[in-house]
């Protein structure tokens, strides 16, 4: 297993262009492994402390106006979180402020909000602290370079899911610096076996079957004819669409539903439902395709469904050929059950 990691990690790294990289179960794993690389710094004495972080510089300042629930994965290793500013108006000098003799890190995440402060802005102050930066990428996979434009610009860690590169949602790469991996492989399940049996991350094993679908799904991934897979996702729309546009009280938008700062062609059909002349609600529309035969889950779930809320996203970018097709008569068989 180790060998098998270790050249799953080599082969990647080299197609990415970068120093290094590791298979993990996911991007959240990565942060975690991330962050225990910045509070041990490889040393076996506090890998084996892990994740009991008293006395160590354990504190990561998490920008304000990035926050997202994906950094409590950072609480996973003990760090803790250090919010820096509020929501909406962080500046760089709010998270200077923020850094002191316990921070171990910085933590960024990839996609943000409009305007907040950038990943330039953020490389800069870890740098000139000589803080490691974890930056959380996890759906950056398009445009291609940005698999490794972050540790390439000096980012000590990256991290990607392999759900949104076709890995499966087991699998993730961690990237960054041979120094950083190097420490965040020491704290894995990898070293458990060996010399150093108290690290932690026996918990976040990887099998062969991740490991290679991790590095197979990447190749392809950076292969592939992407416009090709954009004119596939707008004739999956357009079939929805077509399908559905027999009902007045709904129209329709296409939108790019990732997560990620550039825009790109759609993947995502944003259904409007008109309240006053719908025969059901969206609360009632989603909880039916949950319930139904097939069972067709939509995000947001219909429990969590704000009462404001007049609109659904059906992205295409996960769906064979053909299953567009059954989500949309699905749709219409609930839309046109008025008595029910």
């Amino acid at each position: 297993m180790e060998s098998l990691s270790d050249a799953a990690g080599d082969a990647i790294a080299e197609m990415l262009g970068i120093e290094a990289a590791l298979v993990v179960p996911g991007a959240a794993a990565g942060t975690v492994l991330a962050t225990a690389a910045c509070i041990t710094g490889g040393r076996n004495d506090l890998v084996a402390r892990i994740p009991d972080t008293s006395g160590m510089a354990c504190e990561f300042v998490v920008p304000a106006d990035r926050r997202t629930f994906y950094d409590r994965s950072l609480e996973g290793a003990g760090g803790r979180i250090v919010l820096a500013g509020e929501a909406g108006s962080t500046t760089g000098s709010d998270i200077e402020r923020s850094i002191t003799e316990r921070t171990a890190g910085i933590f960024f995440y990839a996609p943000g909000a409009p305007g907040g402060v950038s990943f330039e802005q953020v490389l800069a102050i870890a740098e000139r602290h000589e803080l490691p930066l974890i930056v959380d990428a996890a759906e950056q996979v398009y445009p291609l370079e940005n698999f490794s434009k972050y540790v390439r610009a000096g980012a000590d860690f990256a991290t990607y899911s392999g759900k949104f590169f076709g890995a499966g949602s087991m699998a993730g790469i961690l990237t960054g610096t041979a120094k950083g991996i190097s420490r965040a492989r020491k704290n894995s399940y990898l070293a458990f076996e060996g010399p150093n049996a108290l690290a932690f991350g026996r918990h976040m094993k990887v099998g062969r079957g991740e490991i290679v679908a991790a590095y197979a799904a990447l190749k392809q991934w950076l292969e592939m004819d992407h416009a090709e897979r954009f004119r596939r996702y707008r004739r999956l729309l357009d079939n929805l669409r077509t399908r559905l546009e027999g009902f007045s009280f709904l129209s329709f938008t296409y939108a790019d539903g990732s997560a990620t700062p550039e825009p790109k062609p759609p993947d995502s059909l944003r259904i409007t439902f008109d309240r006053a002349r719908s025969p059901k609600t969206l609360a009632e529309v989603v909880k039916e395709l949950h319930q139904g035969e097939p069972c067709i889950i939509l995000r947001p779930h219909y429990q969590w469904i704000d009462p404001d809320r007049d609109s659904m996203d059906i992205r295409v970018s996960t769906l064979r050929d053909g299953q567009e097709m059954i989500i949309a008569e699905r749709l219409a068989e609930i839309l046109e059950d008025r008595d029910r």
